[in-house]
């Protein structure tokens, strides 16, 4: 019979109150970009954020920006929320997630994991494409893109105690189970990945994952000869360009998960200059200015910053790692070249039971924003590859 959304999935349509778009702007107003210094001039951002970029964003922001469109882009998928009890915590947890859901019996279902300081968002252009190639009765997947707990219209991490990725990947799980689907697919990169790697590690119910960042963030020289010519000037690449950077944002972010939080809350200027080097620093090719700006409108709408650095604390620290072991499931990984810590193939392969594999040329750290046609098309030959065959 076709898949019917349970009566616990509520229909959600996001609707940002005028008093609230009236706020942001006027604080943005107000917001004073501060003076030219030698190093916010350099335009390569080998410092940072330049200072042109910073008061050219923040004029767009403000006079050429328009919410309510990317509002209504969001709105026309299906939007839910389902809320959960999570017995560890003894909290509800209400998370959000967009659903496109098949009429085929025979559907997959697929969970996409974002990261930070990304968001569902990212897989909005991989979403428009599934609905452009298939209609609900010829859709083969059952494609689920929560935001993670703490994350923008989920709610979480609990108040009250420590919360780590572990509660994350616990509470999605349940979440999944409760939509009725008791075995499914997981995909996800950075922070994404850690969740996908954890659900992978501790529930049967995960029965396929496929990962374009590697969580225990493996290192491999350039200087190792069976490296391919491509593979050893991405690995230089990286170490020259983002290696230094951004550890020290993640340090910060491990240390001073508070701090940073407040900061960020304050000012709608300072939001956009953390998260905006990111997404100038880690693409590939530049994120479209609205994509961008609707990140970080939603971000600041929703005061997801201070909430969503829990999978940084302590992590990058005393040169601790999160490490699993080897995933029993059928494992798949895509190497988008400019990725932030580079994926070969003999450290990929340490991981688990490696069925699909495959390497871009372009592309970086946000892949299935920055090139969605080919993050789907891994996903799906993954999926054809992976996914059990009686079912």
């Amino acid at each position: 019979m076709p898949y019917t959304i349970p009566e616990i999935a509520r229909p959600f349509t996001l609707h940002i109150s005028d008093e609230d778009c009236s706020q942001l702007r006027e604080l943005l107003r107000l917001s004073r970009v501060g003076p030219t210094t030698w190093e916010n001039q350099h335009q390569d951002g080998r410092y940072g954020i330049s200072h042109q970029w910073l008061v050219s964003t923040k004029e767009y922001w403000l006079n050429e920006f328009d919410w309510r469109t990317q509002e209504a882009r969001i709105n026309a998928f299906p939007n839910y929320k389902i809320t959960v009890q999570d017995d560890t915590s003894n909290t509800d947890i209400g998370l959000h997630f967009v659903g496109l859901f098949s009429q085929n019996h025979d559907a997959v279902p697929i969970v996409l994991l974002h990261g930070w300081p990304g968001s569902f968002l990212e897989f909005i252009p991989t979403l428009e494409l599934l609905l452009k190639k298939y209609d609900p009765s010829s859709l083969p997947y059952h494609v689920i893109v929560p935001s993670l707990p703490g994350y923008m219209l989920s709610s979480g991490p609990s108040q009250t105690e420590a919360w780590t990725h572990e509660d994350a990947a616990r509470v999605i799980n349940k979440a999944v189970k409760a939509l009725g689907f008791s075995r499914y697919a997981v995909q996800g990169g950075d922070v994404g990945s850690l969740i996908a790697s954890t659900l992978a590690t501790n529930y049967d119910s995960v029965v396929a994952i496929h990962l374009n960042l590697l969580s225990s963030l493996d290192r491999v020289s350039a200087d190792d000869s069976s490296l391919s010519s491509t593979e050893k000037a991405a690995i230089v690449r990286a170490e020259q360009r983002f290696l230094t950077p951004t550890i020290g944002a993640a340090m910060l972010q491990s240390t001073r998960p508070a701090t940073i939080g407040a900061i960020l809350s304050s000012s709608p200027l300072a939001l956009l200059a953390w998260i905006g080097e990111k997404f100038l620093e880690w693409p590939d090719d530049p994120v479209n200015i609205d994509e961008l700006l609707t990140n970080v409108s939603l971000y600041w709408f929703t005061e997801t910053m201070p909430r969503c650095i829990y999978t940084y604390r302590g992590t990058f620290i005393n040169g601790h790692q999160y490490s699993f072991a080897s995933f029993k499931q059928p494992f798949g990984y895509s190497w988008f070249l400019r990725e932030l810590v580079p994926g070969p193939k003999k450290i990929v392969e340490k991981k688990g039971n490696l069925v699909f594999y495959r390497q871009h040329e372009k592309g970086g750290h946000f892949a299935a924003l920055e090139r969605p046609v080919e993050f789907l098309q891994d996903v799906e030959d993954f999926i054809a590859v992976a996914w059990p065959r009686d079912g």
